[in-house]
This record gives structure tokens, sequence and C-alpha cells, in this order.
């Protein structure tokens, strides 16, 4: 009879690892739900990161009569102090803002939001959360978000299409701004020559595109190069420009010795996908498995009636 009231009483081994499991179960769901919602939050800032840089984009046509203007990238070993301003550069230093951050979609309030914008500091509203070499240091000023230059290695046909300049209201004309493409996310190099989906090659016809698709050209090694998007200042592909050549987060990204030519992609370290901002103003999660040619539908625009020069300074604001 004392036996039984003491088995009943107390735990037995079985029930010692049945408790443990649950309580393991639930600590997990806890730390998968927590992770979930953390990276819910990151993707939604970045967003809205993007959704503030469509408001410049929107207020930087209507005040210059056009998207700014992209010019031709320098060479990969000549410096880059002598090479156009990008696009998010142009931007800020013609809008007089330190970043895009709290800007009304009007731009009513830009002269509340003017400072100068130091060029050797990371820009708020430049940077994804979720990347986290974009949060390191590693670079003074690194960027995660790109201008869309078109649907080829030239980017010769997209809204920030080299040597080209086009406005918000010629897009609507030809694709419509919903389905075209202005700005996504590119992750940030690990500042080592390593080959590393993150960074990127440097060699001469690297690339080619009989069926959409990149394909590697050169002979190993290849130069590997851990720099991108270390910079917002200038137009260049390894820093500020990409291309819809490459399905979004492809594991490969090269750009020519002449900085004229790149298979540089959009990627991202959202579980999900991709970021992109559309000239709308909406910014959308693209899923990596987007077909070829509906990624590469939203990175061009097609032929334009004009092509202003890439030297053309910006237009006076309008009344």
């Amino acid at each position: 009879m004392r036996r039984s009231q003491a088995s009943r009483s107390g735990l037995t081994p079985a029930d010692v690892v049945v408790v443990f499991f649950v309580v393991l179960v639930v600590l997990l769901f806890v730390i998968m739900g927590l992770t979930r919602a953390r990276e819910s939050a990151r993707l939604a800032m970045c967003q809205n990161n993007l959704a503030q840089i469509g408001k410049a984009l929107a207020y930087y046509d209507d005040a210059y009569a056009g998207l700014p203007a992209v010019g031709v990238p320098v060479a990969i070993d000549s410096p880059i102090d002598g090479a156009p301003p990008g696009p998010l550069r142009a931007m800020l230093e013609t809008l007089g803002v330190a970043s895009f951050l709290g800007l009304d979609p009007d731009g009513s309030n830009l002269p509340a939001l003017r400072a100068p914008t130091p060029e050797a500091i990371p820009v708020a509203g430049f940077l994804c959360p979720s990347d986290g070499r974009a949060m390191a240091g590693l670079f003074p000023s690194p960027v995660s978000y790109r201008a869309a230059t078109g649907g080829d290695p030239r980017g010769s046909d997209g809204p920030f299409a080299i040597g080209r300049r086009t406005t918000l209201a010629e897009v609507e004309r030809r694709d419509g701004t919903s389905f075209t493409a202005a700005f996504a996310e590119r992750l940030i190099g690990n500042d080592r020559p390593v080959d590393a989906p993150e960074n990127y090659v440097v060699a001469e016809h690297w690339f080619d595109r009989p069926i959409g698709r990149v394909t590697v050209q050169a002979p190993q090694p290849l130069d590997y190069r851990g720099d991108a998007g270390m910079t917002w200042r200038p137009a260049d592909f390894r820093y500020t420009l990409y291309n819809h050549t490459s399905p979004p987060a492809s594991p490969f990204s090269g750009v020519s010795p002449d900085g004229r030519s790149a298979a540089m992609g959009a990627s991202s370290a959202h579980v999900r996908g991709v970021n992109m901002l559309m000239l709308d103003g909406s910014a959308k999660l693209v899923a990596p498995t987007i077909s070829h040619e509906v990624w590469q539908a939203y990175g061009t625009i097609g032929p334009q009636t004009s092509t202003p020069s890439e030297s053309d300074p910006p237009q006076a604001p309008r009344n």
C-alpha cells in the first residue's frame, strides 16, 4: 500500500523526459516567433526606407522635370572621385536634405529637413537593417539600395539608364510606373576578395545572355572584390547601380574592367525575397522564384523619344 501511494505522488524518468520535451518545444516556438517578429519589423523598415526614396524621386521629378541622370561609370581602376554622382547623391545634393526620412509625399517639409550631407558617414535610410554588413561599419558610407539601369548588361533601357534621362510621365505612358522598378536592395560586400554571394568579380566578357541567364566566361582564378555597396556617392555598378540581367538573389555578380557593363542583380538578407521600389512609390517583396521574363520586364521601359546629354545640369525647379 505504501509503495503504491509513493509511485502515484512522484515523477518517473519517463515523465521527466516528456515534461522536458514539452518545455523545449514551447521554447522553440517562442524563439521562432520572436525571430519572425524581428524579421517582419526589419522587412517593414526596409520597405519604408525605399518608400521614402520613392517620395524623393517624385519630388525631384516634379521640381526638375525628370529623374536624375546617370553618367558613364569610370573604369574599375580609376579614382571614384572623378565618377559622376549616383542618383541618391544627386537627389540629396539637389534637394538639399541630409536624408529622405520624414519627407512628406509632396515635399512640403523639405525646408525643415535641409542640412549638409557628409559623404564620409552612413546616411539614415540608406541601410537595410537585415543586412548585418550594412550595420557593421565595414565602410564609412555604405548603401543597400541601388538604381535600376535596365535589363541588359550595359544598363541602357531602364529608368536610370546610363547616358539617358527620362521622366515619370514618360514611364507612365510606356510601361506604367507601377510596373517599372526604380530601386532594389543589394547586399553589401564583406570587404574580402573571396567568392561570396555579396561580392562580385571583375573580368572582361565575364557574362553573356544567350537565353537570358548569366554564365561565367572568365578563366580561374577570378578577381573577386568585396567592396560592393561601399559608398552611395558615385554612379557605378559596383556601388549604386544594378540591372535586371540576372534573377534576384543570383549567386554571381560581375563588372567589366571599364565599369560600363555588369551582371549586377538584386539581393538581400531577407528570408522571403528582395525588396524593390516601383516608380509609383510602392515597395514590394519579390521572391527569388520570379520568372526571368517578368523580372527583366520590371527593369526596362523600352526606347525613349529623347536622349538628353548625360552632362546636362539639373533644370531649375518649376514654379
